[in-house]
């Protein structure tokens, strides 16, 4: 039992057939089309725009400047901050690093905490580089363990000596 309109598109000539396809194909492309348009491009979880390239200067140490690397990763924050956009893993552990050959320890030190305080699965690493700066800048926290062997000239060796007899 076939109504009119199915006796009809099977009946209807080649021509129409053809013209009615090809409305259809061309309704198709166009709806296509316009939810193609509606797609945004993904964005970026994190802002890494001078980072990959100040790691791999900064290994390769060929006559690397630290403070333009340093300069370029301020940069970087900034940007990063008006497109409101997450600095990536170990960003501000490698600018802490940066400050730390600069001479710039208290720098060093506010870079490596924002780095605990962005990846606290980076707390016990963050801690470790922390205790080996010098003990101006980085005075044991509440909580952390004292250091057990101080050496002559004031820093810390982390290590516990221990003394033979009869020496």
């Amino acid at each position: 039992m076939l109504n009119q309109s199915s006796r009809a598109w099977c009946h209807a000539p080649g021509s129409v057939r053809l013209l009615q396809i090809g409305l259809r194909l061309s309704a198709a492309c166009v709806a296509g089309g316009v939810l193609a348009a509606c797609v945004q491009a993904p964005k970026h979880m994190y802002s890494w725009k001078s980072y990959q390239p100040a790691v791999y200067a900064y290994l390769n140490d060929e006559g690397v400047d630290y403070a333009a690397q340093a300069q370029d990763m301020e940069l970087n924050v900034e940007t990063a901050r008006s497109s409101n956009t997450a600095l990536p893993p170990g960003f501000r552990a490698h600018l802490g690093l940066l400050y730390l050959k600069l001479g710039e320890d208290s720098r060093a030190v506010e870079q490596l905490q924002g780095e605990k305080l962005a990846f606290p699965e980076s707390t016990s690493f963050m801690d470790f580089l922390m205790r080996n700066l010098s003990p101006v800048s980085a005075a044991p926290q509440k909580g952390e363990p004292e250091p057990i062997d101080t050496d002559p000239n004031g820093g810390t060796s982390g290590l516990k000596t221990v003394k033979k007899e009869g020496a």
